[in-house]
């Protein structure tokens, strides 16, 4: 039987500090068996402190850095992701960010999903990106 492992929980209240109240317990990763379901990344880093205000490509920069965080947790390596999907909130933010996923995924065949909408859950935030995960055994760590 797969049992789900929740990787990094937090509290809403506490992430947000003060902002909203969610009053919700969520987490950065969820790992079941080798499949990674990883939260939206975004210009926050792992501390919730904001980067790249205005810049979609540092806010992405910031992203793939928490990503090799989280991922290295989770036993995983960037060579397992298979699907990133990316939210920009303008048209024109696309190219800049895509560049920035295309320089951190060069070589590493993925399927993506780009979709342009009014806002994110924050209004400073230009972009976010969904990434899914199976771990390749088979893979080096």
């Amino acid at each position: 039987m797969t049992t789900h492992e929740r990787l990094r929980k937090f509290e809403t209240n506490q992430w947000y500090k003060g902002t909203q109240q969610l009053n919700s317990q969520l987490c950065m990763v969820v790992k079941s068996g080798d499949y990674l379901a990883i939260r939206g990344q975004t210009g926050h880093d792992l501390n919730g402190e904001f980067h790249g205000l205005g810049d979609p490509a540092e806010q992405t920069e910031q992203a793939f850095r928490n990503l090799a965080v989280l991922m290295e947790e989770a036993g995983a390596v960037k060579q397992d992701i298979c699907k990133i999907k990316v939210w920009v909130t303008d048209r024109a933010h696309l190219e800049p960010v895509m560049r920035v996923v295309g320089k951190h995924m060069k070589g590493i065949p993925v399927t993506t999903s780009e979709v342009i909408i009014n806002g994110l859950a924050r209004a400073h935030m230009d972009m976010e990106i969904d990434v899914y995960a199976v771990i390749d055994r088979d893979v080096p760590r």
